[in-house]
C-alpha cells in the first residue's frame, strides 16, 4: 500500500532521521533514518542538527547504508569524540528540501490529520498517529464527535484492500472497511 516516509515534526522543518551512536573512530555516526528515501542522506545534503536544545547546521561528507541504518560522515566532525557528543541529535530539513517520493508514497506529518471517509461516504475521524508496522503502517484515527459507539480510536491496516485513496488536496483517506476494524 501507500508507504510512509517515518520524517515528523511541526512547523518548518521536518525530522528525517536521529543519531544513535558513533560508528569507528573517525568522526561518522550510526543514523535511525525516519524515511525510507535514503536520497536523503546522500554527500553534500544539509542537516539542522538539534542536541539537547540546540541546533547547528551539518554538511554530510560520505554515507553509506548498514543494515537498517545510515551510517554518515557529517563534515568538521573529525574524531570520536566528536560523534559521541552528537548521540541522541535530530536530523532536520526544511519540508521544501525533502527528497521528493514516488507516487502513492507519503511522508508521516502529511497523512497525519487527514480525514478518514468510508466509501459510503461515513466519515470516521481524524488520522491521529501513523503507526510503523512491521508488514505495514497503520493508521491510528480518533473518531472525535462522530458516533463511535463508546469505543476509542480506531486501527486501520494501510494496505490496498483497505485504503483505496488519498487526496492530500482534499484532506482526505478513502477506506473501505472490513468487518471487525470498528
Amino acid at each position: 500500500m501507500e508507504n510512509c516516509a517515518w520524517s515528523k515534526m511541526p512547523g518548518d522543518y521536518v525530522a528525517v532521521g536521529r543519531i544513535t551512536t558513533f560508528h569507528g573512530n573517525r568522526g561518522e555516526v550510526k543514523v535511525m533514518p525516519f524515511t525510507d528515501s535514503l536520497e536523503q542522506f546522500s554527500p553534500g545534503s544539509r542537516f539542522l542538527v538539534t542536541h539537547k536544545g540546540v541546533s547547528r547546521t551539518l554538511e554530510v561528507e560520505r554515507a553509506r547504508c548498514h543494515k537498517k541504518s545510515v551510517i554518515i560522515k557529517f563534515s568538521g566532525i573529525e574524531s570520536i569524540d566528536d560523534a559521541k557528543q552528537l548521540r541522541g541529535a535530530t536530523l532536520e530539513v526544511a519540508k521544501s528540501q525533502l527528497v521528493s517520493l514516488p507516487e502513492g508514497e507519503y511522508y508521516v506529518f502529511q497523512i497525519e490529520g487527514l480525514e478518514v471517509v468510508t466509501t459510503e461516504g461515513r466519515r470516521l475521524g481524524k488520522i491521529v498517529r501513523v503507526i510503523k508496522g512491521v508488514a505495514h503502517d497503520i493508521y491510528e484515527v480518533d473518531p472525535g464527535s462522530v458516533e463511535s459507539c463508546g469505543q476509542g480510536n480506531i486501527l486501520i491496516p494501510a494496505v490496498r484492500d483497505i485504503v483505496k485513496n488519498i487526496d492530500l488536496r482534499q484532506g482526505t483517506v478513502v477506506v473501505d472497511l472490513i468487518p471487525g476494524l470498528e
